[in-house]
């Protein structure tokens, strides 16, 4: 009978535990300072990787996986007539997906199936992670899929960077933006919107933009009692202060079903270190 994969990449930010759980394959983008060249989460930890950024003069940066990176583990993971769902990093972000539509014109005898989060770090997680369990509990590819696209068109998605600075050099944000936030201390609520960085909402001051995604994810519980929801606390080398978070949200909002995980590099080379997010949707 014919079996279905699940895959996504490294800018997924699961933590290693669920992908070996719901078997959930990885795709690494690379990452390179300067002449040398890592494989995101294969050759270089999220804690090493901001170990290297706080070190290095030089400015890292990302390489999406090539079609005949997708190719070659589409191949290893499946035989001929099983099926594939490829679930990725925003396109308006990365060129990972057409990477991955590329190559599923080139694998012969197996279904692909290639999907757009339009979203970032825990929140592709999220999709893969709704996708895989489908598959598990015995969905049809189908199903799967309609699982995944359930998470994507309810995901909530609101973060703080410590600084603009990454997402300006990066091209993610636009320089006024980044002007702004440095002079003033603003510390924009940041989330995505069809895709790309949007600033949500400005906030002065680090702590309090924290308290204020709080603050919107106590709303969203209150406005939908009784529904259950996942969340996602991410940080990028902080983790005292995700671990505080999660805690507290543990305790006055009794959400259980919480995944705390670090930003990777992949991700971590355009947000910086400091960077925490709420990523949620209703199970």
């Amino acid at each position: 009978m014919p079996k279905v994969h699940v895959v996504t990449d490294s800018g997924s930010d699961l933590p290693d535990s669920l992908k070996s759980t719901h078997q959930i394959h990885l795709v690494p983008m690379s990452i390179q300072f300067g002449e040398e060249i890592y494989l995101d989460g294969v050759e270089l930890s999220p804690e090493q990787f901001y170990q290297r950024l706080g070190e290095s003069s030089v400015l890292p940066s990302t390489c999406q996986p090539s079609p005949a990176d997708f190719v070659k583990r589409y191949e290893q993971i499946s035989e001929p007539g099983d099926h594939i769902i490829s679930v990725h990093l925003s396109s308006r972000l990365s060129g990972t997906y057409q990477s991955a539509v590329l190559a599923s014109t080139m694998v012969e005898h197996r279904s692909i199936h290639i999907v757009d989060t339009k979203s970032a770090s825990i929140g592709i997680g999220m999709v893969a992670l709704a996708v895989a369990e489908a598959v598990q509990n015995g969905a049809s590819v189908e199903e799967a899929l309609a699982a995944g696209e359930r998470v994507m068109d309810e995901l909530q998605v609101y973060f703080v960077v410590d600084t603009l600075e990454y997402l300006r050099r990066n091209g993610r944000i636009g320089a006024a933006s980044a002007m702004v936030g440095s002079l003033l201390n603003i510390k924009p609520v940041l989330t995505l919107a069809n895709g790309i960085v949007t600033p949500f909402e400005k906030v002065r001051g680090k702590s309090r933009a924290v308290k204020r995604i709080y603050e919107m994810l106590s709303a969203y519980v209150k406005n939908n009692p009784g529904r259950k929801i996942r969340l996602g606390v991410v940080h990028s080398n902080c983790e005292t202060a995700a671990q505080e978070l999660a805690e507290t949200i543990r305790s006055e909002l009794a959400i259980e079903d919480s995944i705390i995980a670090y930003i990777g590099a992949t991700i971590g080379v355009h947000c910086g270190p400091g960077t925490i997010a709420l990523i949620w949707h209703p199970m």
